[in-house]
């Protein structure tokens, strides 16, 4: 292992070096908590050794700034101690180090810490491996069913995709979605047409309100096929509940349990919402200048307000790169005296603010500023180059 020791006494630095390296590791001296914080910042570290008083930090504070660290890896961490700092501190205030040592201890004592380090670092390290196979599996998994689908149906397939890439998309510009959510999201997306294989192509080619009879049954049957078909699979079955909820509607008309707002998990309003989307630009044929006419028309209704505005800002991002390739986006904080509107600038429903070829002043970036602060237009503007 590649261990760090903090030490500060340069013959307990010694000392600690000799017996380690003896048992094959390799030790990186540090004499203060920074200077540790300094290497493990530039080289793969396997263990720390601190003691507990430290010229700076001290190696509680040491075991903290560790753990806050964002790593691929975990590292052991061994916490030397003094009997009497046992006595006087409760077991939480050394809750951040995986392991201590009271001093003086001998080699026997100091290996056998070291030992249960190194079976816990492989222990991780074969975690990791199965966790990325297991991950590789999952969207494996994905692809070759939006493959079978595509083979059944290239549009739906086609659909798909774009939703769970959008699905994605809003998730991570949600705040109340956590990190680990994303990728149950984006299967959902990828996936929440699969219950249309198998049934007639009548049901696929047309839109839901040209479908009637037993037509319509089939495809109000789509989202518990769906849920049936990824329940198979351990690895799908949380997508598989979301499938089955993204027809449900905000004001709960929607189907096959009619749920209403909260009652559908977030993640399944994201991917509804994103259908819907979708739905408007590549089926409906929308311009994206109209697409906040339209989703204003399902706020409160079919979908949540809040994902309603979250949508309008992401098509209002769209509209802005296809429409001005060739000029530079600008953030509001950046804008000066002179500078050259590329574009209309719009407020997130859709709404006119300024006008395109407008050159700013004072009073315009005044006001820009102002609507920004607000949270009715978004933090980027086109300028001419």
């Amino acid at each position: 292992m590649h261990i760090v020791v903090v030490e500060d006494d340069a013959g307990a630095q010694t000392m600690l070096a000799k017996s380690l390296t003896q048992w094959q590791h390799t030790v990186i001296p540090a004499a203060s908590g920074r200077q540790a914080l300094e290497v493990i910042a530039t080289a793969h570290i396997d263990m720390i050794i601190t003691k507990r008083l430290l010229p700076d930090i001290n190696g509680v504070e040491l075991c903290q700034k560790v753990r806050a660290l964002k790593m691929n890896h975990s590292i052991f961490i061994l916490l030397v101690v003094a009997q009497e700092s046992l006595l006087d501190q409760t077991v939480g205030s050394f809750s951040a180090a995986d392991d201590l040592i009271v001093a003086p201890f001998n080699q026997d004592r100091l290996r056998f810490k070291t030992v249960i380090a190194e079976r816990m670092s492989r222990l991780e390290r074969e975690l990791n491996q199965n966790f990325l196979a297991i991950k590789k599996n999952y969207f494996q998994t994905i692809y070759l069913l939006l493959q079978l689908l595509g083979t059944y149906d290239a549009k739906t397939a086609a659909h798909c995709r774009r939703v769970g890439n959008l699905a994605l998309l809003m998730a991570k510009r949600h705040p109340g979605v956590p990190t680990d959510d994303y990728p149950v999201i984006e299967a959902c997306g990828s996936l929440h047409d699969i219950g249309f294989i198998g049934l007639p192509q009548p049901v696929l080619n047309r839109r839901r309100t040209e479908i009637s009879g037993e037509h319509l049954d089939l495809y109000r049957s789509h989202s518990l096929r769906g849920e049936s078909i990824l329940a198979q699979l351990d690895l799908l079955r949380p997508v598989s509940k979301l499938v089955r909820m993204h027809h449900e509607q905000y004001n709960g008309r929607g189907f096959p349990d009619g749920l209403a707002a909260d009652q559908i998990p977030l993640a399944a309003r994201i991917v509804s919402a994103a259908s819907v989307y979708d739905d408007l630009v590549h089926l409906e044929k929308a311009a994206l200048a109209r697409v906040p006419e339209y989703l204003q028309q399902h706020r409160g209704y079919q979908l949540e307000p809040a994902l309603v505005d979250l949508l309008l800002e992401i098509n209002l991002n769209k509209l802005q790169e296809e429409e001005r390739r060739d000029d530079c986006d600008v953030t509001i904080s950046e804008l000066t005296p002179g500078m050259v509107l590329a574009g209309d600038v719009l407020m997130k429903s859709g709404a006119f603010l300024m006008a395109a070829d407008t050159r700013l002043d004072a009073g315009h970036i005044q006001k820009l500023k102002r609507y920004h602060e607000l949270g009715n237009i978004i933090e980027k503007v086109y300028i001419r180059k």
